[in-house]
């Protein structure tokens, strides 16, 4: 029943976005009865970003390999999300309510944002263990240089992602904090 709660969600969302999405129109895509999904999720906020961990969560990298394919798998990863799922075509409607939806926000960050953080932090500690990264790379500066960009032309710009993006972006970290650049 979840599962089919969750895919009906992430459905509509990319029909009717956030705002016009109910949980009435969720019931009668799953097959279910509203209460069924109130017992589950509380909130039309905690249902959709449940829906939305379902397309979000980047499957672990390989530990074995370079930081710098480790870095590059997420960033195509991340681009594939926002770029093929419903995700990307219903995140700038949820950011914009997410301002004025505070529930909303801090359930997207505990179970989108902050999960997918962990992994892209990990892997940039494997590159200072083994010695591929600097002992002073800057983490944050390193999720900020790969992710943002991508952020920003989906929701600010509206331009698609340059082909060969992920490959550029890794590189210049590599470039700023590489420990073969700085050799």
């Amino acid at each position: 029943m979840d599962r089919s709660i969750l895919a009906a969600t992430i459905e509509l969302l990319a029909e009717v976005g956030y705002v016009r999405l109910s949980i009435a129109d969720v019931a009668r895509r799953a097959g279910v009865s509203k209460p069924a999904i109130y017992r589950r999720w509380a909130q039309k906020s905690q249902l959709v970003v449940e829906a939305m961990v379902t397309q979000m969560r980047p499957a672990p990298s390989n530990e074995s390999s370079s930081a710098a394919d480790a870095l590059l798998f997420l960033t195509e990863q991340l681009i594939d999300i926002l770029t093929r799922t419903p995700l990307g075509r219903v995140l700038p409607g949820l950011v914009a309510e997410m301002a004025v939806d505070p529930e909303l926000a801090t359930s997207y960050r505990e179970l989108i944002i902050g999960p997918n953080q962990l992994e892209w932090r990990a892997v940039v500690r494997r590159g200072i263990a083994s010695g591929e990264l600097c002992a002073d790379t800057d983490t944050d500066f390193v999720i900020n240089a790969l992710a943002g960009p991508l952020y920003f032309s989906l929701l600010i710009t509206g331009e698609p992602i340059e082909a060969g993006y992920a490959r550029s972006a890794v590189d210049l970290v590599l470039a700023l904090f590489g420990s073969a650049a700085r050799a």
